[in-house]
């Protein structure tokens, strides 16, 4: 692998190189490959974007029922989701991602949860990739170039484009631009939205620069992420970047963590979500972070976790939030009182509107 990214820097590279890495990088961390030739694909009407026969079996699995009916209607209610708006779609799917289903039925005392994914055992789940998948809701044909599917939820969608060395940053924005930018009405969501009801996060790449961001991202907000292991993150001289970022965000555990616990929503002025993911120097300073303050709670620890420094404008108040949601879901705290302290009171405005 390493010897496919090293030699880009002597050629053009094209799409279909960077696509073939990612599969490759993806396949050694046991994502399952599949082509034109799966079932799936080939059978499929075009406007069908979930593998409903593999979610089926494996919301049989990770909820521990045989009770299809049940299982059905979980699926219907995320293939239903009638909010005219792109983003709002998104935002109750999240929720269901997140917090599972729960289904009215009179068969039971307690009304069922469904949980979608196991967020606590990743080898539960299937982790696929697929590239080059036609897809058509009535409008163009369109045909992302790679998609991460778990348990057969289109969850993540890369559009990559040919790396030129004088455009880098216009290829970038060309990809951007094709996936839709931060419009709801834009690009592939024009043609194919009901593919980004399910959209966990977005990444572009010309095979050298890679950036993740969300449906809502301006460009300016898709940022790289530069480490495997919370390690210093790369500088502009590192040819392996996208090796970093696979080995960094895409590690099924990992990847998991952080769909579960760093991604989440606030209402702009309009009151429309607004879709945030954690950088990668958040989400490690956060578990950096909620580690120390285990090991040092009172009696048996000093009560003194530490301090987490920011530089302006790196996204405090966001990681403010992700360190209070680890806390407040922590089954060894016991729902903990978190107390916020300010020193000006446009940073209390900040807060109040971020939390």
């Amino acid at each position: 692998i390493c010897g496919i990214i090293s030699i880009w820097s002597d050629r053009m590279v094209y799409e279909s190189d960077i696509e073939e890495t990612i599969i490759q990088l993806l396949q050694n961390k046991n994502y399952e490959f599949i082509d034109e030739n799966d079932s799936w694909i080939s059978d499929r009407k075009l406007d069908e974007f979930i593998n409903k026969d593999l979610l089926l079996d494996c919301l049989s699995r990770i909820n521990g029922t045989n009770d299809f009916e049940i299982l059905n209607e979980a699926i219907n209610t995320i293939t239903r989701l009638e909010n005219p708006s792109l983003f709002e779609r998104n935002f109750a799917f999240h929720k269901y991602l997140i917090d599972g289903i729960t289904i009215e039925s009179k068969n039971y005392v307690v009304n069922p949860l469904i949980r979608l994914i196991d967020f606590e055992t990743p080898e539960n789940n299937v982790f696929q990739v697929c590239h080059q998948v036609k897809f058509n809701e009535g409008r163009n044909n369109r045909i992302p170039d790679v998609i991460i599917y778990i348990n057969g939820l289109p969850l993540i969608v890369m559009e990559l484009k040919s790396f030129s060395e004088d455009a880098t940053k216009a290829m970038l924005e060309d990809a951007y631009d094709q996936l839709g930018g931060c419009s709801e009405h834009d690009g592939y969501r024009y043609d194919i939205p009901t593919l980004f009801n399910y959209s966990a996060f977005l990444v572009i790449s010309d095979g050298v620069t890679t950036k993740v961001g969300t449906l809502t991202s301006k460009i300016d907000r898709y940022n790289e992420w530069k480490s495997v292991s919370g390690e210093k993150g790369y500088d502009d001289s590192c040819v392996m970047q996208l090796n970093i970022l696979i080995d960094g965000l895409f590690e099924q555990r990992r990847l998991l963590d952080v769909i579960k616990n760093n991604i989440f929503f606030i209402q702009d002025k309009n009151n429309k979500p607004v879709k945030i993911m954690s950088q990668y120097h958040q989400y490690f300073g956060v578990n950096k972070a909620y580690d120390s303050i285990l090991k040092t709670i009172k009696p048996e620890g000093s009560g003194k976790a530490g301090i987490i420094w920011h530089t302006q404008g790196s996204g405090k108040s966001f990681s403010m939030v992700m360190l209070a949601h680890r806390l407040l879901i922590s089954p060894k705290l016991n729902v903990p009182t978190i107390v916020l302290l300010t020193d000006r009171i446009d940073l209390d405005d900040q807060l109040y509107k971020t939390f």
